[in-house]
């Protein structure tokens, strides 16, 4: 048997100790048993913004967060680079006229 507990638990990304990390996943199982599906109330409860099961390398991770979590970034393109302009920067002018077809209207004899 490994030395290791199969529950884990972190709080604002820092890791807990595996004992407090027991506890803490007993409270939120005799939360969820009586508020089947209320994670936000026990996050609430305990003065937490989130709380979160999930599952890394093989345990059972509770992730709480105690702050809003930080805006992503936007999506970049792949490479992260803007596509390249044309030389000089500008922007092609745009064609002047319409259709290649004849304008309609009456026709001359």
């Amino acid at each position: 048997m490994s030395d290791r507990s199969n529950l884990a638990a972190s709080i604002d990304g820092a890791p807990l100790a595996d004992e407090e990390a027991r506890d803490l996943w007993t409270r939120f199982s005799r939360y969820m048993d009586e508020h089947r599906g209320d994670t936000a109330g026990f996050a609430r409860e305990n003065g937490y913004v989130s709380v979160t099961p999930t599952f890394e390398r093989g345990r059972a991770l509770l992730v709480v967060r105690t702050t809003e979590a930080p805006p992503e970034k936007p999506a970049q393109r792949p490479g992260g680079e803007k596509p390249a302009r044309r030389p000089g920067g500008e922007k092609p002018a745009p064609r002047g006229g319409g259709s290649s077809k004849p304008a309609r209207g009456r026709r001359r004899r």
